[in-house]
């Protein structure tokens, strides 16, 4: 017996889908994607590919609608149902499973004891994407004026804050040893 639509649960990407709907209103997928960018991509990963997909498969379900320009680039905009409105909001009262944290810097500097002269350079690298992400974040008006948006604003500047505070001391740490 095929699968229906209900039988196909839902996925990260699709509560950020919902999310984003929900919280900055009706987009086409290309708005997605750079609301996404402006936003969400500094803490959860999604594929450029997932992004666009899931829209539709949404619409599918049900959760969201979407609507076509009759005319001109013929952008779909997708808007979440009230049906969508509630599985986002069920999935907000959801224990959130364990955060995972990767960082493939942070695995090549555990391993870098096998070639301690790349130390300097992994850091420096590491700096120079935290300096700049800390730029971008610190922007005025980024975030917009929704309260919990500004909260993980707030968690992102004070982590890659942290983050690069430690890159540093990993450089100072470097340069005193050679």
């Amino acid at each position: 017996m095929p699968s229906s639509n209900v039988d196909r649960p839902l996925r990260p990407v699709s509560y950020t889908v919902l999310g984003l709907l929900a919280t900055v209103g009706p987009q086409t997928s290309y708005e997605l994607e750079q609301n996404f960018e402006a936003s969400v991509s500094f803490f959860w990963h999604v594929t450029r590919s997932q992004l666009y997909a899931e829209p539709q498969r949404l619409v599918g379900l049900g959760l969201v609608s979407s609507t076509q320009e009759s005319t001109g680039r013929r952008r779909r905009t997708f808007t979440i149902t009230e049906d969508g409105h509630r599985a986002l909001v069920q999935w907000l009262t959801e224990t959130p499973e364990p955060s995972q944290y990767r960082d493939p810097a942070m695995l090549r500097l555990f391993f870098m004891d096998a070639a301690p002269s790349l130390i300097t350079s992994l850091a420096q690298s590491r700096i120079r994407e935290l300096t700049e992400t800390l730029r971008f974040l610190e922007q005025p008006g980024l975030g917009g004026a929704r309260p919990s948006h500004q909260r993980v604003l707030s968690w992102g500047r004070m982590t890659v804050g942290a983050d690069l505070a430690f890159w540093q001391s990993v450089l100072d740490d470097s340069e005193r040893q050679s």
